[in-house]
């Protein structure tokens, strides 16, 4: 009984032996017929964000102003924005990158 145990634990199979083609159908059906549903994540990461690129004209300083109008652009009623960013772009323009999650 150890030895087995011990046997299959180690891998210690040939190749044309019968445990072996057990074993290997097994992983096989296992990849096979394991349902998606138990590698679904549940939940979402606090730690994802996205960026949005505002231009000057769309931009506001009132925060609950801004957040509105995030809200609306990504389509997300529970967005929240983290920061935001003053930046030149390649142009010389200037533009507006906020940090959404």
């Amino acid at each position: 009984m150890f030895e087995s145990i011990k046997k299959l634990i180690l891998w210690q199979y040939d190749r044309e032996s019968t445990p072996y083609l057990i074993f290997c159908l097994l992983i096989v059906a296992f990849i096979f017929l394991t349902p998606k549903t138990w590698f679904d994540k549940k939940e979402r990461l606090a730690t994802q964000t996205a960026r949005l690129i505002v231009k000057p004209e769309d931009f506001s300083l009132d925060k609950s102003v801004m957040e509105g109008r995030v809200k609306n652009w990504s389509g997300n009623p529970n967005a929240e924005i983290l920061d935001w960013h003053k930046k030149t772009n390649a142009d010389g323009e200037t533009i507006y990158e906020i940090d959404i999650r």
